[in-house]
């Protein structure tokens, strides 16, 4: 078979060179081979150019001048009461642009494994997070443990993180431009667009923010992801204000690590503190401690505009009739303060909130795991529990 062949070549040119003219790399600028941090993946990972229109917002609202300014910011996003998000309003804001996003697309190590592949996991990280959490560590890899179970997967950095473009923070970096970003990149995936392979099925999996962006996608293009696995997300926003107080955000440009020099002032990230990412993201003591030291060494950005449209995506989508599974951390703070077990199981709600038509739905609560599931000692069950739910629903 095409695939076949196409992933002998990959392995190969893994083994000897990156620059191989016969690596397939349909779609990718400045592509390269890389493979998970297990091992049980190879991946091709590069530029992908886009063009996208999306119905964003007009921001009445400057970028912060100083750290006084971006604070006092934030602080009005979260009080109670909030009139920023009515004030900032200025109606509909048509934007269109070319944008480069930073792409992996993974494929089983093994070429008779790969040439069975029918499926592609579509993974979009959440806030201040990358593509990397989905493939954190060997033992903490969702992509592994993809792979293992017969799956191909693509992640991304969303627009305005990492190593994809930094436009506009305000007027441009938005939730209705995630949302055409990711059913732009979904389209190229289901032809052969991207790594020279048409997949069957697409499965839209996101975490916190980039569940909202699933949701988003399968809200207004539900004929997407013939299935939808949402995890660090629930119906429930009442803890989401002390968890982004919690991170402390400041300016990204001002971060002594230098990483974010030269991005506008509208775009925010964390300090390098560990209490800044371990309050709302950790459970101690069920987390590796150099994992926490990794998440503080290579935390993204977010974005004013981004903060003041999300909600506008985080919408029913009554027309998807696909399987949904809702995964959570038990302790997760951010989504159900601590205890997404009170008053009861948060993961059970989301479907019928979102999804009333979808055909059959799981929900679970990963053990002793905060908001950053994939980062915890319980990763693998959780893991396990989304990859069997998609073959029980036939999804393999």
């Amino acid at each position: 078979m095409l695939f076949a062949y196409i992933i002998s070549s990959l392995v190969l040119s893994s083994l000897t060179s990156a620059s191989d003219t016969t690596i397939p790399t349909t779609g990718f600028s400045n592509p390269s081979i890389k493979h998970s941090t297990g091992n049980l993946a190879v991946c091709v990972t590069g530029i992908v150019k886009l063009t996208v229109t999306a119905n964003n917002t007009k921001i009445l609202y400057p970028e912060p001048p100083n750290q006084v300014n971006a604070t006092a910011t934030i602080l009005a996003l979260l009080q109670a009461n909030p009139t920023i998000y009515t004030t900032s309003y200025g109606g509909s804001n048509l934007v269109t642009g070319s944008y480069n996003i930073y792409s992996e697309l993974c494929f089983p190590n093994d070429a008779a494994a790969a040439s069975k592949v029918q499926t592609v996991q579509f993974l979009t990280h959440g806030a201040t997070l990358d593509h990397t959490y989905w493939d954190i560590a060997s033992g903490y890899s969702h992509v592994d443990a993809a792979i293992a179970a017969g799956y191909a997967t693509f992640s991304y950095d969303r627009l305005g993180v990492g190593k994809s473009d930094h436009p506009d923070p305000i007027q441009v970096v938005q939730a209705a431009i995630a949302v055409e970003v990711a059913h732009t990149l979904v389209q190229l995936i289901r032809t052969t667009n991207l790594g020279g392979y048409s997949f069957k099925n697409v499965v839209g999996i996101g975490h916190s923010a980039g569940s909202t962006i699933t949701q988003g996608v399968s809200a207004k293009y539900p004929k997407d992801f013939e299935a939808v696995i949402l995890t660090g997300t629930s119906i429930d926003p009442n803890y989401v204000a002390t968890s982004v107080a919690a991170f402390d955000l400041i300016i990204a440009n001002t971060d002594p690590s230098g990483r974010f020099v030269g991005i506008g002032n509208a775009y925010f990230t964390q300090p390098p503190l560990e209490q800044a990412l371990q309050f709302p993201f950790y459970r101690y003591p069920y987390f590796d401690p150099s994992l926490l030291q990794l998440a503080i060494a290579t935390r993204q950005t977010n974005t004013l505009g981004e903060l003041l449209t999300l909600a506008s995506i985080n919408v029913p989508s009554p027309l998807f009739t696909g399987p949904v599974d809702v995964v959570l951390g038990m302790n997760d703070l951010v989504f159900c303060g601590g205890d997404c077990t009170y008053p009861t199981d948060q993961s059970a709600l989301v479907q019928p909130a979102f999804y009333p038509a979808a055909r059959t739905s799981s929900h679970y609560l990963s053990p002793n795991a905060g908001h950053v599931i994939n980062a915890h000692y319980s990763a693998s069950q959780a893991f396990a529990q989304m990859n069997s739910f998609l073959r029980l629903n036939k999804l393999g």
